[in-house]
């Protein structure tokens, strides 16, 4: 706008300064139906905020870039939280989802509520739960539909796992798409509902009992139909580590120290569209990919330990510059220069373009947390 009102005064001032109007140029001046006025130029909308979401100390949390509490409600636990009366571990996915526009959670066995940003909690519906049934879920970004993944584990030797989708409020349009069963051990395997991509369900294979410790991580990725639950697209590369959390560019699989402990980053489609290299480690276990896709992070834990943990942050390729943060692993991503830790949130410093063949790497200090806790997505939550 700014320069067409410039060049406009600028013809203006010249016609009259060397007195060449003529009679027809100063009538459709002094006509003001002719009056040309200039369009005004939208305002561009300030960036949607963003949260890191934990739960800690029994309640969830909107946790803001710089650390601070945006909103937080109250979780009661599910009855479920062994996979038998030996005691053996069931691996649990977090019973939170986010849509665009709200978080919603899993409140005891069956109620749903939600959790705006400004801290407004309502009910929403109910799940399937009791004390051998647990559910998990995801809300469409556009807060219409939700699928349910429902486990039970009544079994005396497995787990029952039924996936169903419906209208968010009101149980209508139910359908039933998926049905097996999986043994209650290291070989059995469940599925974390990990949001939405283009109408489609984003899931994570997961380990779903174990009487060994194990590493929270997927064993494979997929892309599935939401009406039929028929598979889309799978995310199974070999010899590497998949991401725990999910971006709207995909997820990363960072290699063990064998083969250098790279990263290769896979869009939705399954698509290996990138590659980045650690500039301090290769002994990573954990990575995660920047909702542009612009960025990687490798870490490894326990989170706030000494000497064990650390997260170093590189652009994708080429990337001869990172930056590090010590006794701290990242878990997920908040924005593009913001990651969630169990204890704490890491600030991304700007960092410099330096020419090719040279590297450069800088360290930094995160802001801790009130308190510590378990990592459960990210707001939005639109894959």
């Amino acid at each position: 706008m700014g320069r067409v009102a410039v060049v406009g005064t600028l013809i203006v001032f010249l016609a009259v300064s060397c007195g060449r109007v003529s009679p027809l140029v100063a009538q459709h001046a002094a006509s003001p139906s002719r009056v040309s006025t200039p369009s005004p130029v939208p305002t561009p909308a300030p960036p949607a905020p963003t949260y890191g979401l934990l739960l800690s100390a029994g309640s969830l949390e909107l946790i803001r870039p710089d650390a601070s509490i945006a909103a937080t409600a109250p979780v009661a636990p599910s009855s479920v939280q062994h996979c038998t009366a030996g005691h053996d571990a069931a691996v649990l996915q977090p019973p939170v989802s986010a849509s665009n526009s709200l978080v919603y959670f899993r409140d005891g066995d069956t109620r749903l509520r939600s959790l705006s940003p400004s801290g407004q909690t309502a009910e929403v519906t109910t799940v399937p739960g009791g004390p051998t049934t647990v559910s998990f879920f995801s809300v469409s970004p556009d807060d219409q539909r939700i699928a349910v993944l429902v486990e039970d584990l009544s079994g005396p030797a497995t787990i029952a796992l039924r996936l169903y989708v419906e209208d968010l409020v009101g149980h209508g349009h139910h359908s039933d798409i998926y049905r097996t069963s999986t043994p209650k051990g290291k070989s059995g395997t469940t599925l974390w509902l990990m949001g939405w991509h283009q109408g489609a369900l984003v899931l994570a294979v997961m380990v779903a009992c174990t009487v060994e410790p194990v590493a929270l991580r997927p064993i494979e990725w997929h892309v599935s139909s939401a009406s039929t639950a028929d598979r889309i697209v799978t995310i199974h590369p070999a010899s590497c580590n998949l991401s725990l959390w999910p971006s709207p560019a995909g997820v990363g699989c960072v290699g063990n120290v064998g083969n250098g402990g790279s990263i290769t980053v896979y869009d939705w489609s399954g698509k290996a569209v990138a590659n980045a290299t650690p500039g301090f480690t290769d002994s990573s276990t954990e990575t995660g990919v920047s909702p542009s896709g612009q960025r990687v992070f490798f870490a490894t834990g326990p989170d706030d330990q000494p000497y064990l943990a650390h997260t170093d942050v590189v652009p994708v390729e080429p990337a001869n510059v990172g930056v590090q943060f010590h006794s701290r692993s990242a878990c997920s991503w908040i924005d593009e220069d913001h990651l969630l830790t169990p204890g704490a949130v890491l600030e991304i410093p700007a960092l410099p373009v330096l020419p090719p063949g040279t590297y450069g790497g800088f360290t930094a200090q995160p802001f801790k947390l009130p308190a510590a806790g378990t990592c459960a997505g990210r707001f939005p939550g639109g894959l």
